[in-house]
């Protein structure tokens, strides 16, 4: 048998070791090759919004859908939903935003890009807690990494009630 240059067998690097990083690869450049589905190592990028979803997903320029990683906003029907879509939309809509998306979970599963967004160096999901247009939603592992400065930001909301956490029950 003959073996290719490109593979030479050592204690260091045996066989198996080898095949499992050139599926790995060959995986990651497929996945690469499949429009909006992957941002393939870049995880910055300055990009215009195209359109605001609700108070914590957007679609970026050419379709690409973003969830803000680390807060939960209310969803159509509860109280603050219109408060917190318009509050994002004046924030990002029709802006050059700064997206850094979560290296170690780049896609929630609902396909949406998770990440952070920042407009003139502000991280809009900080705007919205402070405003209380949003709960701090803490899901490893992208969730967890702005929790303890995110969750400040909330109780500020809270001990002053400011929007969800005004509401009296």
């Amino acid at each position: 048998m003959v073996t290719p240059r490109f593979f030479i067998p050592s204690p260091f690097f045996p066989a198996k070791r080898f095949l499992k990083i050139h599926i790995v690869l060959i995986l990651f450049i497929l996945l690469c090759a499949i429009p909006g589905k992957a941002s393939c190592g870049a995880s910055v990028m300055n990009i215009t919004v195209s359109r605001v979803i609700d108070g914590d997903t957007i679609v970026l320029e050419g379709g690409k859908r973003v969830r803000y990683a680390g807060i939960d906003t209310p969803e159509f029907g509860e109280p603050f939903y219109r408060e917190a879509k318009k509050r994002n939309a004046s924030l990002v809509r029709g802006k050059k935003v700064k997206f850094v998306a979560c290296g170690e979970e780049p896609l929630d599963k609902h396909g949406r890009f998770l990440g952070w967004v920042y407009v003139d160096g502000t991280d809009v999901s900080a705007v919205l807690l402070k405003e209380g247009l949003a709960r701090v939603l803490a899901i490893p592992p992208c969730g967890t990494k702005k929790a303890p400065e995110y969750k400040s930001f909330r109780d500020e909301a809270k001990s002053s009630g400011r929007g969800i956490w005004g509401i009296k029950k």
